[in-house]
């Protein structure tokens, strides 16, 4: 694919569990073409992704990044903070409250956090930020937790 990763801080996460999220998101074409990177994994839910952002990917007619790119990097983002619970895991609804307006260049941080976890159900909170911090968008997202399939 297109970029290549650089390097992702574990913290209280095994070395092969930080692997498999890699390799799952060098299986995301979406994430490749959008310049999404993972960047921390933390022990007990939380991750952080960064989009590097581009006009001819990112932006809109008003010259701003376009909402779908933002939703997919909170999705992303909110997806491998289950991760980093040890769970496999789909999205089952998200809520992206855009608060500013961006123009496509430089780089979005966004940043998920487990809230609740259930036995099925995982609540994370995510907040997106330009590279000075500005707060761009916060939402709310609700993850499924897939049974792994025991080895035989």
């Amino acid at each position: 694919m297109g970029k290549k990763q650089e390097t992702l801080e574990l913290v209280g996460i095994e070395k092969e569990l930080g692997e498999d999220a890699l390799d799952k998101l060098s299986q995301m074409p979406l994430a490749d073409f959008l310049h999404i990177s993972l960047k921390k994994l933390e022990k007990g839910g939380a991750a952080e992704c960064e989009m590097e952002l581009d006009p001819s990917r990112h932006g809109n007619p008003n010259g701003t990044v376009q909402g779908g790119s933002l939703s997919t990097l909170a999705d992303i983002t909110t997806s491998f903070a289950v991760v980093a619970l040890g769970a496999e895991t789909c999205t089952v609804s998200g809520k992206l409250d855009m608060l500013r307006g961006k123009t496509p260049e430089g780089v979005l941080t966004c940043r998920a956090e487990v809230f609740k976890a259930g036995g099925s159900l995982v609540w994370t909170d995510l907040w997106i930020r330009d590279e000075r911090g500005s707060l761009i968008a916060k939402g709310e997202y609700l993850n499924f937790r897939l049974a792994v399939p025991t080895p035989e």
